[in-house]
């Protein structure tokens, strides 16, 4: 197990230093997210060039899981103990996303059957804003057609991810930095450190023990946030393991592409940006139109109504500073809500493989 381990950490290095490559050149421009964004962007655009026909482009599931805790654990500091005063705002937070996750489901589906031709299965679990994972298991196991379902997704946080940062720096002139802000790890104390890695390994081992969903991401951000909802820490991850996790995030969705056909590609990408702009859409129509009655900033609803990944969209939260608790356990909301209930309304609507 060891060997396959380092093994797979070897075979990670290419992607990796491809990923790096587009994160430094992003930290260079002053792109938002840097890390994140440019190795997403620099991988990508090698898979869909072939480079994975000469180089491995993979990262390692376990280097990519320990990587997330660190993004879990710095999503739970952001709950603080004058969050508790605020549980009702989160009331009309979850009545706007109940509402919010059908239009959009109902809209894009009727885009992919009626004009992608997709049958009534894919086009389904392609158009429900769920875990890009969850969607693709549960349409491949009602007969949808998984890589067409994992293609959709995948462009669609890819989509989400690059336009909702630089619209915020470059329309609304609001700073996202190219790196989270933060006490380095050489200044950071012995007992904050260990703190934050209990945080992260027994948030991770009891969340896979309890088998709940993301459980690298979700638990440590669990243990963390109860933590410093408690007042018991104020410590954060470092920037520098931040960025390094950003960095694998990025690779590995980059990374999702390799394989893809070009051919395929062509036919379901443009109608898939569309989509994630329908949802995109919606969400800034809510925002604008209920964003003063539930009492959270109009920033703030945005990116809990965008149907980006949850580290994603939680990570774009971290870096504007914007209630970051809320939008991550929103988001964890979302993706709990459609992967428990999108399976239950399939079998109740009938669809099936063929229509």
């Amino acid at each position: 197990m060891q060997s396959g381990i380092i093994r797979g950490l070897i075979q990670s290095l290419p992607a990796l230093a491809i990923g790096a490559a587009g994160g430094v050149l992003f930290l260079l421009i002053r792109m938002p997210l840097a890390w994140m964004l440019g190795s997403m962007v620099f991988v990508a655009a090698a898979a869909l060039l072939g480079a994975s026909r000469r180089i491995p482009l993979k990262v390692e599931p376990r280097l990519r899981a320990l990587m997330i805790t660190i993004l879990g654990v710095m999503l739970g500091s952001a709950f603080k103990p004058e969050m508790i005063d605020r549980a009702r705002e989160w009331i009309g937070l979850i009545i706007l996303m109940l509402v919010y996750i059908p239009v959009v489901t109902g809209l894009c589906y009727a885009l992919f059957r009626r004009v992608v031709r997709f049958d009534p299965v894919t086009a389904y679990f392609a158009a429900t804003p769920g875990g890009l994972q969850e969607m693709t298991l549960v349409g491949e196991h009602y007969g949808g057609d998984g890589r067409s379902i994992i293609l959709t997704h995948a462009i669609r946080i890819f989509v989400v991810v690059m336009t909702i940062p630089v619209y915020f720096r470059f329309v609304e002139g609001l700073n996202v930095p190219s790196m989270t802000p933060g006490v380095h790890l050489a200044d950071m104390l012995p007992m904050d450190a260990l703190l934050l890695a209990a945080c992260a390994l027994a948030g991770w081992f009891g969340a896979k023990l309890l088998k709940v969903p993301a459980a690298q991401l979700v638990g440590p951000m669990v243990v963390s946030g109860v933590v410093h909802l408690l007042g018991w820490s104020t410590a954060q991850p470092p920037p520098e393991l931040v960025a390094a996790a950003q960095l694998a995030m990025g690779t590995a969705l980059g990374c999702r592409f390799v394989g893809t056909p070009a051919k395929a590609i062509g036919r379901i990408a443009k109608h898939a940006v569309t989509a994630a702009l329908i949802m995109i859409g919606v969400a800034v129509g809510l925002t604008i139109a209920f964003a003063d009655k539930v009492g959270v900033p109009r920033e703030a609803l945005i990116l809990v109504l965008s149907p980006g990944g949850l580290a994603e969209m939680s990570l774009v939260a971290l870096a504007l500073g914007v209630e970051v608790a809320i939008v991550s356990s929103m988001h964890v909301f979302r993706i709990a809500v459609v992967v428990i209930l999108a399976p239950v309304a399939f079998r109740l609507s009938g669809l099936k493989r063929k229509a």
